[in-house]
């Protein structure tokens, strides 16, 4: 399994950085949390989503799924 940065998938996509995390809040694109403050991408789950049509709508399969917990409050 590799993990990309939004400024890999904003490469990949050719869009922004601001939009690639745009569309994680809005969990229309596969994305996992590391802790509290970090996303990062699966590169198998982007290229299936990216296959499928990269559909906008939100996902039913909760694809924000928390990787790690960050501690603290």
């Amino acid at each position: 399994m590799r993990l990309l940065t939004a400024k890999e998938v904003s490469q990949v996509l050719q869009v922004a950085p601001a939009r690639v995390y745009e569309l994680a809040r809005a969990h229309a694109i596969p994305s996992v949390r590391v802790g509290d403050r970090q996303v990062r991408f699966e590169e198998s789950a982007l290229r299936g989503w990216i296959e499928r049509g990269g559909s906008l709508q939100a996902s039913n399969n909760g694809s924000h799924t928390p990787l790690a917990s960050g501690g603290g409050v």
